[in-house]
């Protein structure tokens, strides 16, 4: 069985978590755990939700660093079975992953919005009719219902009357940018796209004023057409990768770090810059800072593990990049060098600032 991204899991212990990314070791689906029972641990700097009789912390990661760092460590000493060793890698990241036998329900994006549209709209609260006319508007695009789904608390069933958000999943790339290519040109009355203004808040809220200049941060995600207003309610849309088209597979490469480093480079190409993990390809990288051991190292792609750099850069664009350098030892025997940007140990050490991907004024 195939887990997509953004797909939602409950475990056997209550635990809420949302699959994360395409590609998967063997035996177990990578997460992000999203609501967290607060039988085993807790903790006050993390929101609280009352869900399935429980309350519940909604992981943040971005609280504050020594708060969020003590709840990571205190979840690997509840849930160790939770962590992820990757031996694809050298020095492995933080990877949370659910063991395949402690799944209690899978619930389908796909599936949810297909019985929510099943549902006369007599039926329907406010929230639900928004959702179901705002696919409705997007299948003008050409796209069938199958290719959509949603996620996050329509999906659950725990959404609040005009606070939730709608999260759209489209399944496949080529589907994504064709509805990319829609939304470019679409016009409805209830569509509008986030202002200038809400850009900003964005960029406070998530601490971006640290690495990018604002005016230009703003008219990078302004183009963003993934994320909008339909009838006053926010929606972000999301592509996930279908079986088959992932430009990686987990298993046929290794990971050896070489250091940390802040790199310049042309972007070559952006298509896999919609999933998550993500990928831009680039060119011409120069080494700006960071470690000696990276100074003579080219880069040749750029991943990410954040949402936050979806499509952030096109091609022929400059980018500027700091994360954790690694080699990639292909199976073939091709070796390349790629800069990461993201893993989770990132959000509970000092680099949680100081990683990024940043498009430059050319």
């Amino acid at each position: 069985m195939h887990f997509y991204e953004s797909t939602i899991i409950t475990t056997k212990e209550g635990m809420h978590c949302q699959v994360y990314g395409n590609e998967h070791p063997p035996g177990r689906i990578l997460v992000k755990p999203k609501y967290i029972p607060t039988d085993r641990i807790s903790s006050d700097a993390l929101p609280s939700r009352f869900l399935s009789g429980k309350k519940m912390n909604r992981l943040d990661l971005w609280i504050n660093r020594e708060k969020l760092s003590e709840y990571i460590k205190a979840f690997i000493r509840a849930y160790p079975g939770y962590i992820y060793k990757s031996d694809m890698h050298d020095i492995s990241p933080l990877f949370f992953a659910i063991p395949k036998e402690n799944i209690e329900k899978e619930y389908s994006p796909r599936d949810g919005l297909r019985e929510l549209m099943s549902i006369p709209p007599k039926d329907m609260d406010f929230h639900l009719k928004t959702v179901s006319e705002f696919a409705a508007l997007l299948m003008k695009s050409g796209l069938k219902l199958g290719d959509f789904g949603i996620t996050y608390s329509t999906l659950m069933g725990h959404y609040s009357q005009n606070i939730s958000d709608i999260n759209i999943v489209v399944y496949g790339k080529k589907k994504f940018w064709e509805l990319m290519k829609y939304l470019e040109k679409a016009q409805d009355k209830d569509l509008r796209w986030k202002t200038y203004e809400e850009w900003e808040h964005f960029y406070t809220k998530r601490n971006r004023h640290m690495v990018h200049k604002k005016e230009t941060y703003i008219e990078n995600m302004h183009r963003k057409k993934s994320e909008g207003f339909f009838k006053n309610t926010l929606f972000v849309i999301f592509a996930v990768e279908n079986e088959g088209e992932t430009w990686f597979k987990w298993g046929q490469e290794h990971y050896k770090k070489i250091g940390h480093a802040k790199v310049k480079a042309k972007v070559s190409a952006n298509a896999d810059s919609i999933v998550r993990p993500g990928c831009y390809a680039v060119s011409g990288s120069k080494f700006v800072s960071g470690d000696k051991s990276c100074e003579n190292i080219k880069i040749d792609k750029v991943a990410f593990y954040s949402r936050d750099y979806c499509m952030l850069a096109y091609p022929g664009e400059n980018i500027e990049v700091s994360g954790t350098v690694e080699e990639v030892s292909e199976k073939s025997g091709r070796k390349h060098n790629r800069i990461v940007v993201g893993y989770f140990d990132s959000y509970i050490s000092g680099m949680r600032d100081g990683e990024y991907i940043r498009v430059l004024d050319n």
